[in-house]
């Protein structure tokens, strides 16, 4: 096995911290990247907001993240982190750090999978500043905290690994985008045919519910098998998983119980100032009191429903008004009375055979990316330690992608 020595941080990378404010928030312009940006170890926009080019300007006085930088969170969500991917824009946000590799030492991908692997996320625990009312990463210091490396070529083998899990969930996701981008342009182009199709309110189109959250200060309520979706979580047209369950008990308590085939959307948060969340269960799920859920009625489509709800987003965020700290908020009463056109008879059956085939897909693909997403997490540890060979998870990694 190569051999492994440990290294400082700061031998490794340069530290950056973001300014410590925030600025306006605006609707276009450079991307604000905040602590609700990471996700699994990846840069997820969709959480993310824009700022002027004139804050951007200030906001980058100090560093302007550049593709293979290292983000990462030094408040609140401790050892959340992501690589900065090439083609972004952006500005730290408050409570955001950056690591800038040296490149002659560290390979940026491994310095990701270290930062992620155990023995990193053991020194932020150890070594966090427990606050009042969140903890925090002293950027002052981490330039002094170890990290333990191998060679730079043994360094490339692991990314290139762990790299060929996220790539081929890369590709994933580019399938699911282009199998759901065709069923809507189908539905655009099928629903502008007058014969066979009819407009219907969205208030007679199914069986409304409300949601709710389970009391979270009751630990047999949780961490269950039942997915609960909430307004943060609701990312995929696509839904059968989230970060938080729930137990059956707690599903009982506070909470309701849809089956598959129902469609979920944000009816509040920050989410609505920007674009319309719609899903639609994949399985048996609770969800929270920011979404509402339509249980489709008898010889309507479920898939179908979802396509009509995605093709009039823009009128649908029209309907957005604005609650406190810019939280946006869409009212029952106006998106009740949308009108959205529907396949009806023969054509409906048709068109439902047609584009089902396209929403399986994209739900196959999205169920694979969950599949080598564990492969990936458990295979991390394992190999940014030197507990596993390369060439053993070589074998592995082959096997869950050919």
């Amino acid at each position: 096995m190569e051999q492994w020595t440990t290294q400082r941080i700061g031998d490794l990378a340069t530290v950056f911290d973001g300014p410590h404010a925030t600025p306006a928030k605006t609707k276009s312009g450079p991307w604000f990247l905040s602590i609700s940006s990471l996700s699994e170890g990846r840069l997820d926009l969709t959480e993310s907001a824009h700022v002027s080019e004139a804050d951007f300007t200030k906001w980058t006085r100090r560093v302007t993240p550049e593709e293979g930088d290292l983000l990462f969170s030094y408040e609140t969500r401790l050892g959340a982190a992501a690589l900065m991917p090439p083609g972004v824009r952006g500005c730290l946000g408050r409570r955001m750090g950056l690591l800038r590799p040296h490149r002659k030492r560290v390979d940026e991908r491994f310095l990701l999978y270290a930062y992620l692997g155990p023995e990193f996320q053991g020194e932020i625990k150890a070594r966090a500043v427990r606050g009042a009312t969140v903890d925090r990463i002293p950027i002052a210091e981490i330039a002094n905290w170890p990290l333990r490396v191998p060679p730079l070529c043994h360094q490339r083998a692991i990314a290139e690994v762990l790299g060929a899990l996220d790539d081929k969930m890369a590709v994933n996701e580019r399938i699911a985008e282009t199998a759901n981008a065709l069923a809507e342009a189908l539905y655009v182009r099928d629903s502008a045919i007058e014969q066979g199709w009819r407009m219907i309110a969205l208030s007679d189109c199914a069986k409304w519910l409300s949601g709710g959250t389970p009391k979270t200060s009751e630990p047999s309520y949780w961490d269950g098998d039942i997915p609960w979706i909430s307004a943060a979580s609701l990312k995929s047209a696509w839904l059968d998983d989230s970060e938080r369950k729930v137990t059956r008990l707690g599903a009982e308590n506070g909470t309701r119980l849809v089956p598959a085939g129902t469609i979920i959307f944000v009816v509040r948060g920050m989410s609505l100032t920007s674009e319309f969340r719609v899903g639609l269960t994949q399985r048996e799920v609770a969800f929270g009191q920011d979404c509402k859920a339509l249980i489709p009625h008898a010889g309507i489509d479920s898939v179908v429903l979802l396509l009509a709800l995605r093709a009039r987003t823009r009128e649908i965020l029209g309907l957005v008004d604005t609650a406190g700290h810019g939280t946006g908020r869409l009212g029952t009463d106006r998106i009740a009375k949308l009108r959205v056109r529907l396949p009806e008879g023969e054509r409906a059956t048709a068109f439902a055979e047609t584009v089902r085939p396209l929403a399986q897909r994209a739900s196959a693909v999205q169920n694979e990316n969950r599949t080598l997403a564990a492969l990936r997490d458990t295979l991390l540890p394992q190999l940014v330690t030197g507990k596993i060979r390369v060439k053993d998870a070589e074998r592995v990694v082959e096997e869950a992608t050919s």
